[in-house]
């Protein structure tokens, strides 16, 4: 991953090479299989450059899914 530094602070940052606002069905299905494999949805997130809540809306919270059936 590429990175720069902050022109003012110097500080290290990844360049953003991928920006997407949604996700189309084979992205959706990678977001899934990374899931299941273990990664983190601020990870899978970052590696399809989208927000983390749209991995959340794929992937859910089993919290959430807990918390609902309580109800």
């Amino acid at each position: 991953m590429a990175t720069f530094r902050h022109p003012v602070t110097g500080e290290l940052l990844n360049r953003i090479e991928v920006r997407n606002t949604h996700l189309n069905e084979k992205q959706i299905e990678t977001v899934r299989l990374l899931h299941q494999g273990g990664e983190d949805q601020h990870i899978i997130a970052a590696m399809l450059g989208i927000n983390q809540g749209r991995i959340n809306d794929v992937v859910g919270n089993p919290r959430d899914r807990r918390q609902g059936e309580l109800i």
